[in-house]
């Protein structure tokens, strides 16, 4: 598949990269693209296995370092410019390693609910962990047996509440299928490892974002991250849950433009 098969190009000026969570895809960030792409030349990363891209060749031995490396390849095939990286859920995810591994000139990073439950073990948040551990035990098990629908109890973990049922019956029919690529996701969040040390030295002005509804655990790791990381901004979207960048797009358009305060 061609490169350019793998991400949306919209827009001029200088460059904002965006990467979609799991159960996602480009379209995410339809709403904010069409206000941003007048003043920035906004590039939206399709992932692997997500919007007829194919599915990535590593389940057996997941690794960040096939999202990253589709992202640094498309970057460079698009721009030398500094990129604002933003990312939602799982994409937060990936953009927070695209920062920490340091391969791209990244001058803004903002982060709508990382899932990067990899920062409660470094930050020894057991209480937190264990609610974590709880769910993927019944989420694996249940995505093992072949559970209907078992891709909505990751919407209501990180949603905060029954928000599956609300969706309509064809995106319940389009995440269904995304299920072995949301564990692989799963995998990566718990597996990827990175000290407090190396949190304290990405001194990219970076924005934590968390929705007032979304449940403790994107909670704490959004507060972890702030606590850690020496030029961040964290904010709050009222009534607003995981689920964020499609319901709340105007605030979080606002944030996304909001200076972050160097001190």
């Amino acid at each position: 598949m061609p490169l350019s098969d793998h991400y949306q190009l919209t827009g001029s000026g200088s460059p904002i990269v965006f990467v979609h969570g799991s159960y996602a895809t480009t379209s995410t960030w339809k709403k904010m693209i069409e206000q941003l792409s007048a003043r920035h030349t906004c590039i939206a990363i399709k992932l692997p296995g997500h919007c007829g891209t194919p599915d990535p060749q590593d389940f057996d031995a997941p690794t960040i370092e096939t999202e990253l490396g589709l992202i640094e390849d498309v970057v460079r095939s698009l721009t030398d410019e500094p990129i604002h990286l933003v990312g939602h859920s799982y994409g937060g995810v990936v953009a927070l390693s695209q920062a920490l591994k340091g391969s791209l000139p990244i001058h803004e990073l903002t982060l709508f609910e990382p899932v990067a439950t990899w920062v409660l073990e470094t930050m020894g948040d057991a209480d937190m962990q264990a609610q974590v551990d709880a769910f993927l035990q019944r989420y694996r098990q249940d995505a093992a047996n072949q559970v209907p629908y078992a891709c909505g109890q990751v919407i209501d973990f990180w949603g905060g509440g029954n928000e599956f049922e609300a969706l309509p019956a064809f995106v319940k029919d389009m995440m269904a299928p995304l299920t072995t690529n949301n564990l692989r996701h799963w995998d990566l969040c718990t597996q990827i490892r990175h000290t407090r040390d190396e949190l304290a030295q990405l001194e990219i002005p970076t924005r934590i974002v968390c929705g007032t509804r979304s449940n403790e655990v994107a909670h704490a790791i959004a507060n972890h991250l702030d606590s850690e990381l020496p030029i961040s901004s964290r904010y709050d979207i009222e009534d607003a849950s995981h689920a964020m960048v499609n319901s709340h797009p105007e605030d979080c358009l606002f944030i996304l433009q909001d200076p972050v305060e160097v001190y």
